[in-house]
Order: structure tokens, then sequence, then C-alpha cells
């Protein structure tokens, strides 16, 4: 063998010996997990508030309290006041946020977990309070959640199951008015119930209603629910 073949045989061994032994450098790509749902804590779910530091006879500051989600360098706490269905949005880098709220008022809130490796999220359950307020010695109820048929769906029936779930920090609801129609805002009533469903109630084909439910405690305080639409085929 000559000294080039030589050569040429040398490096060509080397060559080969890199390329085995090179891929333990690079290692494998990054596994990216997704976020897991926060784990509400405070306030109390169905319950009356009484902390925060109160800064009027109309508001106070309330710390919310949730565990931390696997996988998340951030989150949004969403906050719905539900008398008047507003909601606002908070963003937070801790498992807590102090938010500054009207007091004697029914609230909803719940919190997405987020990452900045990943546009998935995960969403925590929603919990009900009622903050304090003065001088209040029963709460109204919280708004009815209407659970079926859900919002925007299409039955194909000839009579509809409605089904909702009520509850009232004082524990003292005495019924549920239904109202059903084709209006957006549906002003008929069409059951007076203490049950938490109306079963089997007619309905036209081809038509789009709309139906809420007004919740009553024994002192005659109140509270409605949103509006849900379905339709029949």
């Amino acid at each position: 063998m000559n000294y080039s073949k030589r050569t040429y045989t040398v490096a060509l061994i080397l060559g080969m010996m890199v390329s085995c032994s090179g891929g333990g450098d690079s290692g494998g790509e990054e596994e990216i997990l997704d976020p897991t749902k926060a784990a509400l804590i405070f306030p109390n779910n169905n319950e009356e508030c009484t902390a925060g530091v109160v800064i009027s006879n109309t508001q106070a500051k309330l710390t919310f309290d949730w565990n931390k989600a696997d996988n998340t360098t951030a989150y949004t706490l969403f906050l719905k006041n539900l008398e008047t269905n507003a909601t606002q949005d908070f963003d937070s880098n801790s498992d807590d946020l102090e938010i500054t709220i009207e007091r004697g008022t029914p609230y909803s809130w719940y919190v997405v977990s987020k990452s900045n490796k990943t546009t998935n999220t995960a969403t925590s359950d929603t919990w009900k309070f009622y903050l304090a307020g003065i001088g209040v010695e029963n709460y109204a109820p919280f708004p009815a959640e209407l659970k079926s048929p859900t919002n925007g769906a299409a039955i194909s029936a000839a009579t509809a199951n409605l089904e909702w779930t009520g509850n009232d920090v004082d524990n003292d609801i005495k019924e549920y008015d239904v109202y059903l129609d084709t209006n957006t805002s549906p002003t008929t009533k069409v059951s007076t119930t203490t049950v938490q469903k109306l079963d089997s109630h007619s309905v036209s084909a081809s038509t789009t209603y709309y139906w809420k439910v007004v919740t009553r405690d024994n002192h005659g305080n109140t509270s409605t629910s949103e509006v849900y639409s379905f339709s029949t085929n």
C-alpha cells in the first residue's frame, strides 16, 4: 500500500469513529410537559368570606390562594361578578394574588395555569363565594348554574329536560322559577319547583328557545341565572 492509500484509510477510520461517537454529545430534545390544573384553596367554595382588608364600606382587598401547578410558570385568575356578569382577569407569577373587590357581592373564580414552553394551558375548577358586607344578615342565593341543555345545544326530542345547580351560603333556598320561551330575555314562567330540574317540558320543532332560572330563598332574596339557548330539530 502506498502512502496516499494509507493516509486515506486512516482518515476513513477516524471519520467512522467520530460518526459513531458524535451522537452522545448532542443529547435528545427536551420533553415539553403541559401545565397541570391548579387546586383552589381560598376563598372557600359556596361560603361567605369574612376575610380581607377593608378599604371602605363598599370595597375590601382579598387574597386569592391556590396550590402550585406542575410545569407552570405563570397563572391567570378569572374573577366574575355574579350580579353584573362582568369578568376580570389578573396575571400572576405566584400561587396567590391580592385583588380589590366589592363587599356584599357574589363572585366566581378560577385559575388558568400557563407555561412559557408551550401554548397549552390547564384550567382549575370554578368556585363561588360571597364577600361579606356591612350589616348583611342573610345573603341572596348564588345565581343558578345552568347545566343542561348546554348553551347553544340542539335537541331532537319533542320535550326538553332542563337541569341546573343552585347554592346558597345560608342554605335556605326555597324554590326556583323557570322561565322559557323564544325571547332572548325569556319572560314566560313555566314552572316553580323545589328541585333542580324540570323534566319533559313540551317544545316545538325547528325552534330556538331561551331559558333562565330565578332562585328564591326563605327571606325573599332572589338571584337570576344567565340566559341559555337551545334549538330543536
